[in-house]
Parts: C-alpha cells; structure tokens; sequence
C-alpha cells in the first residue's frame, strides 16, 4: 500500500456527524470506501490512562470489500509525545494522515483478527498494560495519539489498514479548562404546537428525549438548559389528564438549579421565519381552544381543543418558569445574516463559530464575542459533534469521547483557551448524554462552567459574521405557510364572539411548522407545511359569498339579495361590498353588514337604482368590520331592465281599462235589454 492511500478510520466522521451517535458502530468514511476494511478504534474510559491501571482498547474491522479477506492482526502503536495543540492533535488522527506517519513508531498489544467475508465485521479486544504505558508517557502530561493497524494476510498483503484516536495522561497536571453546554428540550415536531399527553409519557421516559435533557441537566448543574416553552404548555394543558411520571418531571425540571434560556415557542426557526415575512413577535396569541381532548375544531389539525380541566388558561400562565434574564436566540446553523441580528430581537445570539470569521484572538479569550452591538456566545462545533456523538451508543461514542477527552486535555495544558462553549445540537439522540457529562466533570482538568462564568461583555472579542442562507425552497413554502396563517387572524376579526377558538389554534400550527425541530427531515417538513398551508386555505373559504348565477337588475328601483354563507363553529358579522363595472346601474349604498350565525346563511341587501337597459359586471366582496378583506371575490354579469316596472305598470293599468270598459259596456247592453222587450 502507498503513502496516497490513507486510513480508513472512522473519527474524522464522528466529528463530521452528529446522527452517529445512534449508531452503534459507526460507518466509514467516504475514503474508507475505497479500502478493502475499515477500523474503528475506541480506548476504554475516554482514553484516560488511570495510575496503575491497564488499558483496554476496542478495535472493530469491517470488510467494505467485495472479496474475503484471510485471518489477520491488529497491533498499535502510541506517540512518546503530547499533541502541541488541538489543531495539531485532530490533524493527527484524521483520515488523511499518510502512512509515514506511523515511520519509526513501535507497534505494540497485537490481538489476532479472523476472516472476513465480505460485508462481515468482528470486534477486538487489545490491552495495553500499565507498566508498558507509564514508560512511553514520562513526557509533559496532555493527549497523545493512538495508532491501530490492521493487517490481513501474510505481512498485511491482502490489505493493510489505519485508524487512530487519542488517549490522555494528565497525572501530576494542574492544567485546567473550562468547558459550558448548551442543552436543548424542546417538542418534537408535529402539526399542532401541543404535544398530546400520550407523546409526552413516551418523552420523558428514560429513553425519551425530555428523560435524556432531565438526566444530562442533573449531572452538570452548571449546563445551561435551552428550553422550548411547548414543552410547558403541553403538560400544564393535559392537566388531569398527565400521566403521573409527566407530572413528576415538570416537578423535578422547575427543581433545578440550572439556567433556563427561554426559547421560542416551538422552537421556531428564527432566520427561516423573517425571511418569509413572520411578525418580529411570532408567538402563541392565546390557548383558547386548544387543549388536549379530541373534539373538532376549526384549524388544520383535529388536535387539539379546549379541555375544562385545562388550567391555567393564560399564555403567560402556560408558558410560566424561572427564565434566565439573559435574552439568547439560537438561530439553525449556517442561516444568519447581518440583518438577522438585530431583528431577532434578543440581546445575546448563540453562533457556531462556523458562522464566524474566527480569529486566533477570540478562541484564545473564550466563547464570548461581539458582532456590532450583539453579543455572541460562540460554540466550538467539534467539541459539540462530539459531545453529542459521545452520549450515544456503542463503538462510535466510545471513540468520540477518547477524542473529545484528548481535545479538552490538550486545549488544558496548552493554554489555549480559557474554557470551551458546547451547544447540543437539537434532535440529537444522546442517551448516555449525562454520564459523558458527569464523567467529564469528574476530571480535575475540566472545569464545568456556567454561561455567565464565561466571562463578561468586556471580555468579548468583535469578530465578523458568515453571510449566512435560507434555502429559496424553504423561504417559498414558508411564506405560503405565514399568508395563510395571516389571513386566518385577519379572519378571526370578522368573528363576533369566541374569535380566539378560531385563530389560536391556527397561529399554534403554523408555529409548529416553523419549528427547527423539522430541520433534520425537510421532505417530511415540507408535507407537513403544504398539509398546514391546504388547512388555513381552507379555512378562509369557510365564510363566502354564496356562488350562484348571473343576477338580474329588474325596474328603476329595486334591492339586491346576497347570501352570506359561515361554515365557522362561531357566528360573524362582515361587511358585502357591491359595485357595477358601468353606469347601467347605481347601488344607493355599496355596503351592508350582515351577520351570519354558525354553520349558517344570511342575506344581505344592497338597495340599487337602475339608469338604463343593458348588461354590466358585478363584483361583490366581504371585509371584516375594520375593512380587512377576506374570502374571495365573487364577479358576475348582470342584466339590467331599467323602466320594466313601467311598461308592467302602463300594461295592468291598460288591461284593467280594458276590463272596466268590456264591464262598463256588458252592464249597459244587459240595462238596455229589459227595455227593449218591454217595448
């Protein structure tokens, strides 16, 4: 094999990839396809070498080739010096590093692998002893690299294979850093912006996601818990009707001594929802029919409506909690602009430092920094990745906490920073999220930190902003989704009583559709938007005029009969507008309000005078009361019969003379008669 072919460990994708974490061994890298194996490497215990302790490492060798592969042996190997710094440290243990890298190193703890057909995989066990240890790592304290080599075959012929990962020696060390988390509890994404008390059991079991986020906040108090106030709603709107373990949770939840960062209501995705033109203040605009019982209701989902055992009512009531009073958005990855900043509307922005122009200086001082006037709280996406892959499962979490336990310990003894900032990417599924936390915190290097332990706004660094993007397709199918929900409000004004039954059911879903819960399945997001948008059409049609056929306009004077149709659960008053395209015909007042009961009709009249004979158009519309127009409007031709009323008048009139002179005349002839017999 030459120096081009590199190694086909599986870290550099654990770091790249946060969905690694379910998986329980993690999947090559796009190299690693290219090799007859891949190799996964794992030190036990995060790689921390433990005085007087041996060392277990876990090795997985996979066939990602065609052909068996012949029995084998894995050996490694160990660097006799700490990484210089952690880009030197990453830099060596990523896929890229050529075979000479390995030149000159002893390979050591050989475990003998079996054949391999292809697509099989196989796991081996190698132990490094103590006393064999304590030997290579009497240079300074820090992380140093691991080397596995898998070679199948006599001399490795049939294929010869690289992985590394890291492992720690900090004995005797005073060297420290900081290290913040950012977790996130928020609902899952759905339709409604109510979670039903079903969804909440599952959720705050112990595999649920609010178990996971409950467990991670308790083993680090000092972790900054980003919550979704959804969450809050839903449970205090079951009432009653919560299963008793949802109700134990809020109970432990509100007992906690972390910081609460109050989201969005449903987490809504910040930059997605201004490009599409959502008010600044996009949030719930009461609960009134919403609830967790399943009745009908008019919006785009049947749930949820108002239960009577669902107190308290109010949003501020629903959405109630020990809110830190430090204002921060957390917009999705890679979506800010400038103008986003100051129209997110919060005093703090959480950022990726991909999102920055980083610079030495900042990561040097910290996470904190400064755009303009915004303070950024910045979050190193290495350390989050991998922090969220090390709470999973199997292999690959092993691998990632070795990884991330070797970054923190080199960024320690360096001095390169004075702590590190990890946000939890949302919709991670880390189960094993706490003990990677209480672990770490166990460490004597590592110091668990609280946001405002960061330091203060003195301390920030001005760095520039990434121009950030929302993806056109996303911003088209939004803007549907924010019209639609637009003109259920505007709808709601036309409603005499009970408007909020109608409107805050509908401003609840389209917040549940801006979610950034959806950003991990855009096919399922976009069903679920266009699902939203087709509902809030459909609402809007729900009062209209009434279609019909062309109308007639029949003497000089006259009244037009329009009906109103509600299909609404609740009565409305709107306002018919009438108005003719020519000046065959007047209307003597264009306007008339009309209200019209639930799941009902009424007529409204628009008195008219006609000029003369012809055709004209007519166009006919409804407003709410304040003038918002709503539903669609209704065009129709019209024929006009001016003086029709006169010629039928003229026409009875001359047929009643006709009638009076034929009686005059027959009451004559039969006087005359008598007469002229008697003669």
């Amino acid at each position: 094999m030459t120096a081009s072919r590199v190694l086909a460990a599986l870290l550099a994708s654990v770091v790249a990839t946060v969905g690694l974490a379910a998986a329980p061994v993690a999947a090559p890298s796009a190299r690693a396809a290219t090799e007859p194996a891949s190799v996964v490497v794992a030190p036990d215990g995060g790689g921390v070498v433990r005085s007087g302790k041996d060392l277990g490492v876990t090795v997985v060798v996979t066939n990602t080739g065609t052909a068996a592969l012949p029995s084998g042996l894995v050996s490694l190997a160990v660097d006799a010096a700490p990484a210089a710094s952690t880009a030197s440290l990453l830099t060596s243990i990523a896929p890229a590093v050529p075979l000479e890298a390995l030149q000159g190193k002893l390979l050591r703890a050989h475990a003998s692998v079996k054949a391999l057909g292809a697509g099989d995989s196989t796991t081996v066990r190698l132990t490094e002893k103590y006393d064999d240890l304590s030997g290579i790592l009497t240079a300074p304290s820090g992380a140093r690299t691991l080397y596995v080599q898998y070679a199948a075959g006599p001399s490795g012929r049939a294929a010869k294979v690289f992985a590394q990962s890291a492992i720690v020696n900090m004995q005797g060390s005073k060297a420290s850093v900081g290290l913040a988390a950012v977790i996130p509890l928020g609902a899952p994404p759905n339709g409604t912006g109510v979670v039903d008390a079903a969804k909440q059991e599952e959720l705050v079991s112990p595999d649920g996601a609010w178990g996971i986020a409950l467990r991670a906040a308790q083993a680090d108090p000092q972790a900054a818990v980003a919550l979704d106030p959804e969450v809050l709603a839903s449970i205090r709107l079951a009432g009653d009707a919560a299963p008793p373990d949802v109700a134990g949770f809020l109970s432990t939840l509100r007992g906690l001594p972390n910081e609460f960062l109050r989201l969005p209501y449903a987490d809504t995705d910040l930059t997605l929802a201004r490009a599409a033109g959502a008010p600044s203040s996009l949030e719930p605009t009461s609960f009134a029919g919403v609830g967790l019982a399943s009745t009908a209701t008019d919006g785009p989902t049947p749930a949820p409506t108002a239960t009577p055992a669902a107190t308290p009512s109010t949003a501020a009531d629903l959405t109630e909690w020990n809110w830190s009073d430090r204002e921060v958005a957390w917009p999705v990855p890679g979506t800010t602009s400038g103008a986003d900043l100051t129209a997110l509307g919060s005093s703090s922005v959480l950022l990726s430092s991909n999102d920055l122009s980083d610079t030495a200086t900042r990561r040097a001082s910290g996470p904190l920094a400064r755009i303009g006037s915004t303070d950024v709280l910045v979050a190193d996406p290495t350390v989050s990745s991998l922090l969220a892959t090390a709470g999973g499962t199997g292999v690959a979490a092993d691998a990632a906490l070795a990884e991330l336990s070797g970054l923190l310990a080199t960024s320690a003894v360096n001095g390169e920073t004075s702590a590190l900032l990890a946000a939890v990417a949302r919709g991670t599924t880390a189960p094993h999220l706490d003990d990677v936390l209480r672990r770490l915190g166990d460490e004597p290097w590592v110091r668990p930190t609280t946001l405002a332990g960061l330091g203060s706004a003195s301390d920030a660094v001005t760095v520039q902003l990434k121009a950030g993007t929302v993806q056109r397709s996303q911003v088209a199918t939004a803007k549907a989704l924010v019209a639609g929900e637009r003109g259920v409000q505007e709808l709601g004004k036309a409603v005499v009583a009970g408007a909020a039954t109608v409107t805050a059911p509908n401003r609840l879903a389209l917040l549940a559709t801006l979610s950034t819960a959806w950003r991990q399945d855009d096919a399922g997001w976009r069903t679920a938007a266009t699902a939203a948008t087709t509902a809030f059409d459909g609402l809007l049609d729900e009062v209209a005029l009434a279609n019909g056929s062309d109308f007639n306009f029949i003497g000089n004077d006259g009244n037009l009969k329009i009906f109103v149709t509600n299909a609404l659960s609740v009565p409305v008053r709107v306002v018919v507008h009438g108005s003719v395209s020519n000046g065959a015909v007047q209307f003597t007042d264009r306007t008339v309000q009309v209200t019209v009961p639930a799941k009902g009709r009424a007529p409204g009249i628009l008195p008219f005078k006609s000029i003369r004979n012809g055709r004209t158009d007519l166009t006919l519309s409804l407003t709410t009361p304040d003038g918002t127009a709503i539903g669609t409007t209704l065009n129709r031709g019209a024929t006009v019969r001016a003086g029709f009323d006169t010629i039928v008048a003229i026409g009875l009139l001359g047929a009643l003379a006709v009638l009076l002179a034929i009686g005059v005349y027959r009451n004559v002839k039969r006087r005359r008669q008598p007469r002229a017999a008697a003669a």
